[in-house]
């Protein structure tokens, strides 16, 4: 199985540039065998479904996305995804706000993209408009041929999407601070969880950075990653293994202990069930 170097979309990943913050990761599927890990960041994201069948969940809810539709991804929620059908192809649309905007008096800032931007309004998830859809698909292309003007382009198209947005589907948003808070602690967990992956995490350890009992930190994970702590643990431990697979000439069980696992065997386990391969076989196919 040969997996494609790229970009990782993460909450600390660079989307685009300063001057132009917008960036198409195309066939989302692919780095990890099928799988989009649960992440959040700050940027607007538009997630659109070329070929085959996508699951996504944000915010705990969950989409089925076939051929030809698309899912609306608000700054700072939770999401995640994996594909239903083998080689499925998935493209994330993934840009600032701020694209749209001048920082000098500008009406639109103030009356549309800032409520959004402060959660006082929010764009449904799934909104399914034929005129948006091949919007979406013009940002693609032009992304992908770069043709002399093209940031203009893609603007234009995302003027007009936001329009048809605002005028037909923007809604105010009902605050619900319960939902707020498990957000925060999701955020806060994934946090920790990234930052001391390779270090001896317990449940008992979770449950105190955010100060609730471990029966209800297992229930807010499945219910809003559809997985348990353990699960995005090993997920976690097994994307920073295939990283230094790739990257670096470590041995296998060097790699093991680098990323938190205290016994080879059980690495080897853990990787061969989320990846379908052994870490020695990866290394090979991905030199």
């Amino acid at each position: 199985m040969r997996i494609r170097k790229k970009e990782l979309i993460e909450s600390d990943v660079s989307h685009g540039t300063p001057d132009f913050p917008l960036f198409v990761h195309e066939d989302i599927f692919v780095y990890r065998n099928g799988i989009v890990n649960p992440h959040w960041h700050n940027e607007f994201e538009i997630l659109y479904m070329e070929r085959g069948i996508g699951m996504f969940y944000v915010d705990g809810y969950e989409y089925k996305l076939g051929e030809g539709e698309y899912l609306f991804v608000n700054s700072g929620s939770i999401h995640s995804g994996m594909e239903l059908v083998r080689k499925s192809v998935g493209y994330a649309i993934v840009f600032d706000l701020r694209l749209l905007y001048s920082e000098e008096p500008d009406y639109c800032k103030h009356e549309y993209f800032l409520p959004l931007i402060n959660k006082r309004y929010y764009i449904p998830t799934n909104i399914n408009d034929e005129n948006i859809r091949e919007n979406i698909l013009k940002i693609i292309e032009a992304f992908r041929e770069k043709d002399y003007g093209y940031e203009l382009y893609i603007k234009s198209l995302l003027f007009d999407t936001f329009w048809r947005v605002f005028k037909y589907y923007a809604k105010k948003q009902n605050q619900d601070g319960r939902l707020g808070y498990k957000i925060d602690r999701i955020k806060d967990l994934l946090s920790y969880i990234n930052q001391n992956y390779n270090k001896n995490l317990s449940l008992d350890e979770l449950s105190k950075q955010v100060d609730m009992s471990k029966f209800y930190l297992c229930r807010l994970f499945k219910e809003s990653l559809k997985m348990s702590p353990v699960e995005y643990i090993n997920k976690v431990r097994i994307d920073k293994a295939m990283e230094l697979l790739i990257n670096t000439d470590m041995s296998i069980s060097e790699i093991a202990f680098e990323c938190g696992f205290n016994n080879i065997s059980y690495f080897i386990k853990v990787f061969r069930n989320y990846m379908h391969t052994t870490p020695l076989k990866f290394r090979k196919q991905n030199l």
